[in-house]
């Protein structure tokens, strides 16, 4: 099971890589078009506010959370790591599946109506915005089964002071 959710991760990351990637070159182009030749490209805006910003936030997440690159409170991680079977980081684990369970079973029933109506942008570039509902309810599963996994089998994550800034 680890390695399937390591290889989804790993799969997630690099999509969200590359449209970090295009995100930056539609930006780019747009910039030069409407400064430089005073023509902007058109649908740049919709295209990176619509997908590519989303498809970075959430399936980059998981990948981000599994290598420890998420924000972490370590006020009481001493003391918690005196509770037995680390049941205090069990428990946060299993809330936070609880809750990306929940957005993504929300989100993809919101992402079926969605494609059920086949909606789209107004505009000069009419957008199919369906598709663009289909990013956050993966991300969401994907984390939500992360954490679930932890749950059930914690990662063990040393803490290090020499990343805390002072």
């Amino acid at each position: 099971m680890a390695r399937t959710l390591d290889l989804i991760d790993l799969v997630f990351m690099r999509i969200a890589q590359t449209s970090l990637v295009l995100m930056m070159i539609s930006i780019s182009a747009d910039s030069l078009g409407r400064y430089l030749l005073n023509a902007p490209l058109q649908g740049s805006f919709e295209f990176n506010s619509l997908y590519l910003m989303v498809i970075v936030t959430f399936f980059g997440m998981p990948a981000a959370y599994s290598s420890g690159g998420m924000i972490r409170l370590d006020v009481l991680t001493e003391s918690l790591s005196l509770v037995p079977y680390q049941l205090s980081e069990r428990f946060n684990t299993l809330a936070g599946a609880i809750v990306f369970g929940f957005i993504a079973w929300h989100a993809g029933h919101e992402a079926y109506e969605k494609f059920a109506s086949r909606d789209t942008t107004f505009g000069v570039i009419e957008f199919p915005v369906y598709w663009s509902y289909v990013w956050v309810p993966l991300g969401c599963l994907q984390m939500a089964l992360r954490l679930a996994y932890e749950t059930i089998f914690p990662a063990i994550r040393p803490v290090r002071h020499d990343e805390v800034f002072e």
